[in-house]
């Protein structure tokens, strides 16, 4: 099992093209050899004081496929083509799952690489869900105090909302590391402990989450490369631990 996440950005006119052929890239995606699942996903910046907004300009292109050569013969598809046109930047990546915490999305729950993450590899992060209406003001204010933290937290390397309907909610992150991820869900972050609980049992439903390892990437997304930036921040983490390791005597200051 093999997936793709392509992120593609417009200028002021070039998205509601992409609208426009929403239902022709859907049909596309239905028709290729391979695809066990695949969707449009709009984005969203979860900056701001409501928790999120709509980023109208860039979206994502989120596949799945049976083998690596059946994702291969998927670049060269209409879908990417009509996806892809009129885009002023593009950024795609390839990776494995090695990881589903909980649920399936739309049906799809991989198996996962043998290969288990190592806690010093770098990490996608997916997670899926949607908020009963009822709880949208609680789960906003909560996700932006969530969000508020990871701002400051040293592992995460880029963020993304996605959505693939008018009621779901969704994020796609990079991390530097598996540790780094598990240790600002689980242990560091008490804004997100907070709301582990009733996100899974009363706010949301039909949730999933899944984790990846990283296997290629290419182009930008905003002006940069967050795989290439993660593998790089990993290296440098192992290198400092390494050297931490040699001198326990290193100041504080210069510990990971």
């Amino acid at each position: 099992m093999t997936v793709s996440f392509r992120l593609a950005s417009y200028p002021a006119r070039g998205w509601t093209g992409l609208l426009a052929n929403l239902p022709r890239i859907n049909q596309e995606l239905c028709a290729t050899p391979g695809l066990v699942a695949g969707r449009v996903f709009g984005t969203g910046n979860l900056q701001p004081p409501i928790g999120g907004a709509p980023i109208f300009r860039r979206w994502a292109l989120f596949t799945m496929f049976e083998s690596d050569s059946a994702r291969d013969d998927f670049e060269n598809s209409c879908a990417v083509d009509i996806f892809t046109d009129r885009s002023r930047e593009l950024w795609q990546v390839a990776m494995a799952p090695t990881r589903i915490g909980r649920g399936e999305w739309r049906g799809w729950r991989p198996e996962v690489d043998p290969v288990p993450h190592t806690d010093d590899e770098p990490v996608v992060s997916f997670t899926y869900s949607h908020v009963r209406s009822r709880y949208v003001p609680t789960f906003l204010l909560n996700n932006k105090r969530v969000v508020d933290e990871q701002r400051t937290d040293a592992g995460l390397i880029a963020q993304l909302g996605v959505a693939d309907d008018l009621t779901s909610t969704s994020t796609f992150s990079i991390w530097r590391s598996q540790h780094d991820l598990i240790d600002f869900a689980y242990r560091s972050s008490e804004a997100h402990k907070k709301v582990i609980k009733p996100s899974l049992t009363q706010w949301q439903f039909d949730n999933f989450s899944a984790r990846f390892r990283i296997h290629s990437s290419a182009g930008t997304w905003d002006g940069r490369d967050p795989a290439r930036l993660a593998r790089l921040a990993a290296q440098e983490r192992i290198r400092l631990a390494a050297q931490q390791q040699a001198d326990p005597h290193r100041p504080a200051a210069e510990k990971v």
